[in-house]
This record gives C-alpha cells, sequence and structure tokens, in this order.
C-alpha cells in the first residue's frame, strides 16, 4: 500500500480521501478541516457551496477498484428534488414528468455536463435551481410542440446549460440588490458567449448545443444579444429557452425584487408582441403552466369572490379562465352565482386580483 498527496477536482473526490490543506469558502471561512476523511457528508458540503481544487492523500492498494464517490447520483437526487418541487407548484398534473425526468437523467449521463453543473452549483439557487427548471418548462414545450424524442434531449442538454458561463460572472453582480447599472449589464450580457465558449472546449457537447445555448438571449425584433439576431436567424430551441428563461425568472424571487405571479409572467410575454417572442411558444407554455387551478377561490379586479370553474386547454387565454362568482363586490354573498368567463373580449377590463 502506498500513499500520495493529489490535487483533484470535486468530481474526482474518493471514498476515504484525507484532506491535506484546509478548504475555505468564498467568504474565507473554513469549509473541511486539513486530516479530515472524505464521506458523503463532506462531499455533500464541498458541492453545495466549493468549485476549487482539492489537495487530498490517497491511499492505493495495488489491483484494488478505487470506491470512488458517485457524484452522479448526488446531482441527480437533487435535479428530481427541483422538479418534483416546481412541477407540484406550476405544471399541470396531466403533465409526463416521469418521461422529463428520464430525459434530463439521461442527459445528465455525460461526465462533461456533470463537471460543468458542479461549476454552478457554488452559484445557489438563481443559477442551478433557474437552469434545471428551464429545462423542466423547456421540455414541456417541447412535448406540446410535438418534439420526437432525440430533438428533445438536445433541448433538454442546451436547457440545462444555458446559464453555464455565468460562473464567470461575480457573485456581486449576480446576487445584486439593485437593478444593476450598465456597465454591469455589459458584464452580465457576457455569459452566452462565456457559456459558448465552455462548451466548445467539452467533449461530447455538439456546435448545434453550443449555438443554441448562445442565442438564447437574443430576441426575434433584433434587441437581444449578444449578436442583434432576427427571426430565422434564432434557433428555435433558443427562442424556446428564451422564453422559459423569463418565465422562470420572473416567477421566481430576485434580491431586487418580489416574484411576479404564473398570469401576471405569461401575460407579460404575450404583451411583448409576436415581434418579441413566439406565440406558438408562449402558449405551449401556457398550456403546461397550472395557473388557475380548477377549484381555487380567487377576487378579481371588481371585487367579486368566486371559484375557477373551467378553462380551455387549448386557448392561449387559458389565464383567463371561466369564475363562478359567489360573493358580489359588495361583500355580500349573490342568492344564485354568476358566471363571468374572463377569456371573452366583453370581459377584457376584469382581471384575476389575487388567489384566496
Amino acid at each position: 500500500m502506498t500513499e500520495k498527496i493529489l490535487k483533484v477536482r470535486l468530481a474526482e473526490l474518493v471514498v476515504g480521501d484525507i484532506v491535506a490543506k484546509d478548504i475555505y469558502g468564498i467568504t474565507g471561512g473554513i469549509l473541511v478541516k486539513k486530516n479530515s476523511e472524505v464521506n458523503n457528508s463532506i462531499m455533500q458540503k464541498l458541492y453545495k457551496c466549493y468549485n476549487g481544487y482539492i489537495f487530498v492523500y490517497r491511499k492505493v492498494n495495488k489491483g484494488n477498484n478505487i470506491n470512488r464517490i458517485n457524484i452522479n447520483q448526488i446531482i441527480l437526487k437533487e435535479v428530481e428534488d427541483i422538479i418534483d418541487t416546481t412541477a407540484k407548484k406550476f405544471l399541470k398534473e396531466n403533465k409526463d414528468i416521469d418521461q422529463i425526468k428520464k430525459i434530463i437523467s439521461e442527459v445528465l449521463n455525460n461526465d462533461s455536463i456533470i463537471k460543468l453543473l458542479i461549476t454552478i452549483r457554488p452559484l445557489g439557487e438563481n443559477v442551478f435551481n433557474h437552469s434545471i427548471n428551464v429545462a423542466l418548462y423547456s421540455l414541456c414545450v417541447g412535448k406540446e410542440m410535438f418534439m420526437p424524442y432525440n430533438r428533445l434531449k438536445v433541448l433538454g442538454t442546451a436547457a440545462i446549460l444555458h446559464d453555464i458561463g455565468m460562473h464567470r460572472v461575480s457573485k456581486d453582480i449576480i446576487y445584486k440588490a439593485q437593478p444593476l447599472n450598465d456597465e454591469e449589464k455589459k458584464i452580465l450580457q457576457m455569459h452566452p458567449r462565456y457559456s459558448f465558449e465552455i462548451l466548445q472546449q467539452k467533449n461530447g457537447i455538439n456546435l448545434e448545443i453550443s449555438s443554441i445555448v448562445l442565442q438564447h438571449h437574443e430576441r426575434s425584433d433584433g434587441t437581444g444579444y449578444p449578436n442583434g439576431l432576427r427571426n430565422d436567424k434564432i434557433h428555435q430551441m433558443s427562442k424556446i429557452i428564451s422564453i422559459c428563461d423569463i418565465f422562470d425568472a420572473l416567477t421566481s424571487d430576485r434580491p431586487y425584487r418580489q416574484r411576479f405571479e404564473k398570469n401576471e409572467s405569461i401575460e407579460y410575454l404575450l404583451s411583448a408582441g409576436e415581434n418579441t417572442y413566439s406565440s406558438e411558444i408562449v402558449q405551449g407554455l401556457a398550456n403546461s403552466i397550472s395557473i388557475y387551478p380548477f377549484g381555487k377561490w380567487v377576487m378579481l379586479s371588481t371585487g367579486e369572490i368566486g371559484i375557477i370553474v373551467n378553462q380551455e386547454e387549448e386557448n392561449i387565454l387559458n389565464y383567463r379562465p371561466i369564475v363562478m362568482i359567489y360573493i358580489g363586490s359588495n361583500g355580500n354573498e349573490l342568492e344564485k352565482p354568476l358566471i363571468i368567463d374572463l377569456s371573452l373580449r366583453i370581459n377584457d377590463d376584469i382581471s384575476i386580483e389575487k388567489m384566496i
């Protein structure tokens, strides 16, 4: 048996390794002390908040296989938990989440992709969870658009990796509590190029996936970045990821604002117009989201209170459901319930104020 010191990445740690040097976090505190023996608990801790090299002592028995910690299983478990949480909160119950999980599991059966995800895990929910959510929503849209399985895998891969370049952006910018200034915006807007450069250097990531990632902030009207592409010059999958990226960002809390409701986010995407966001893609997303579940009590902008009784599955305005009113605007219970179909033009000036 021999013992030697190695400089390894997180993905290369082995059960039983002895930490040779203290491991420090980004705030300067010690994450793992020297001489600690690597176990699953330490692995989980490092996976969530560390992305540097680790110096370890490793005992090598000639002829014995290394008992390597299965990083893939740790990541897959966390990804599955994120999907389950988001699906329960946002998606309609009839969505085939198992197939989406299968696609994502197959995507993650790639050491290059696992290593890339490890680089953004320390950036927290705004980047890591966001990447998984965008993949989930994108695959829902892809299924709504009847994409074949092999194309869904391409879409899922690009969606998971769309923000991989964010680890080159300062956390001070990513988590700034106020709106970014012009210089900070320019820095942040470099991340699609960073992602492209990183992916081009990785085995198993083809040019199409890298290009989809590069274009995910382009807009059909030419106002996007980094290249100001228009319309059919933008990959269809980039357009899908773009819309799902915005939806997840809008429906998530940010340091400088609170999250928007699901219906408000869909309305925003629609109001931008066809020249900015494809209505077909927005419809695919809207048809996947449980914006107002059946049986949910809501208050209208008129002050009336009622219950969601129906909404058309294929209607792009499925965030404008049919509401059965039980309490009038004066706060009194109605003798006979009143039905209001919010999708009708005559009711355009009425909106759902909140769910209760």
